[in-house]
C-alpha cells in the first residue's frame, strides 16, 4: 500500500557544529546518532510548548531534517534565529526530493532496525529506503527525486491509501497530527510524543520545563483515545464531559473505525479525568483507559 507524503519537507544541516547545534535545540538525542539512521524529535520554546515535531536523520557529514511542509518556513526560521556563532549552514531541499510510504514488503534490502536507511539503486531508480513505522504499522519511506516519485509509484504497482482511508489508520493507531492534535501550545509529554523525548541528554531549548514535569509532576491534559457509542462522528472541539456532566476534555480527531467496529476518537483529557473510563460527548457515551494510554 502506498501512502502519499508529498507534504513532507527536507532541510539540509550541515557545518563542523551542526550535530552540537541540533543536539542543544531539539528533544532526542542526536550526538547518539551514527551511522545510517534517524530519530523523531521535536522543536521546542523555552517554555517547553512545542513549535514543531519533525525527524532528524545523520547523513555523512550533514544532517537531514524531514518536517510537514507547514512546518518548514518556521522550522528555518527557528534553526536560523539559534544560529550565532556556530558553523551551520542550511538548504532548502524540498522542491529536489519527494517522500512516499509504504505499507508492506519492497522488493529489495531494507534496513531491520527502526529509522535505519539504506541508498538503493532499483530498476532504474535511486533513492533512500528508510525502515519506519507509519500510522503504528511496520513500513518504509522512500526519499526520490520528485520528478521521478509518479514513475516510482507506478513501477512499485502498489494500491495509494485514500485521505480518508489515510485519516482513519492515523486515528485507530492514536497518531496525533500538528495542527489538529497538537500545536504551538502542546508540551510533547501532553501528546504522548515521548519517543520524541530524552531525558539524559542534558540542556536543549525547554529541556527545563519538559523534565520538570517529567520528574517533579505531571501535565495539566493527556491526548487520549476512545470508543464512543452512536453512527454520528462528533467534530473536533467537542466538550468530553465526566458521568455528572462537567467538562473534562476535548476532541481534536474522530472517525468511523472499521478495526474497531465503532466510532473513535483522539481528544485531550484534564489530569484529574485520567483515571476515570466513562464520559459523554453530545449525549453519547464514550469509554476508555486514559490512565494507562502512552502512545509513541
Amino acid at each position: 500500500m502506498i501512502i502519499d507524503l508529498s507534504d513532507r519537507c527536507w532541510i539540509d544541516v550541515k557545518g563542523a557544529d551542526a550535530r552540537k547545534f541540533l543536539n542543544g535545540i531539539l528533544t532526542n538525542n542526536i550526538q547518539a546518532l551514527s551511522g545510517k539512521i534517524g530519530c523523531y524529535s521535536a522543536l521546542c520554546t523555552p517554555k517547553g510548548k512545542m513549535i514543531a515535531d519533525l525527524f532528524c536523520y545523520t547523513c555523512e557529514d550533514y544532517f537531514g531534517i524531514d518536517c510537514s511542509a507547514s512546518l518548514k518556513q518556521t522550522v528555518l526560521d527557528t534553526l536560523k534565529k539559534y544560529i550565532i556563532f556556530q558553523k551551520v549552514e542550511l538548504a532548502d531541499q524540498s522542491e529536489k526530493w519527494g517522500a512516499i510510504g509504504i505499507l508492506g514488503a519492497l522488493p529489495f534490502n531494507i534496513p531491520e532496525k527502526e529509522f535505519e536507511y539504506n541508498f538503493v539503486e532499483w530498476e532504474s531508480f535511486k533513492f533512500w529506503a528508510i525502515r519506519k513505522k507509519i500510522f503504528g504499522q511496520e513500513g518504509f519511506e522512500i526519499w526520490i527525486q520528485r520528478d521521478e516519485m509518479a514513475s516510482l509509484k507506478s513501477k512499485l504497482g502498489f494500491p495509494e491509501l485514500g485521505k480518508k482511508e489515510r485519516e482513519i489508520l492515523r486515528i485507530e493507531s492514536a497518531t496525533p497530527l500538528w495542527g489538529i492534535d497538537m500545536d504551538e501550545n502542546t508540551i510533547p509529554q501532553e501528546a504522548n510524543l515521548y519517543s520524541a523525548l530524552n531525558f539524559n541528554k542534558g540542556c536543549y531549548v525547554g529541556q527545563e520545563i519538559i523534565a520538570r514535569l517529567e520528574h517533579r509532576g505531571h501535565v495539566s491534559k493527556k491526548l487520549c483515545q476512545f470508543k464512543m457509542e452512536g453512527k454520528d462522528v462528533p467534530q473536533k472541539g467537542d466538550k468530553i464531559l465526566s458521568t455528572e456532566g462537567k467538562e473534562v476534555g476535548i476532541v481534536t480527531s474522530a472517525c468511523h473505525s472499521p478495526r474497531f467496529q465503532s466510532i473513535i476518537l483522539l481528544g485531550y483529557l484534564q489530569y484529574a479525568a485520567l483515571n476515570e473510563s466513562k464520559f459523554g460527548i453530545n449525549g453519547k457515551m464514550i469509554v476508555g483507559n486514559p490512565s494507562c494510554l502512552k502512545f509513541s
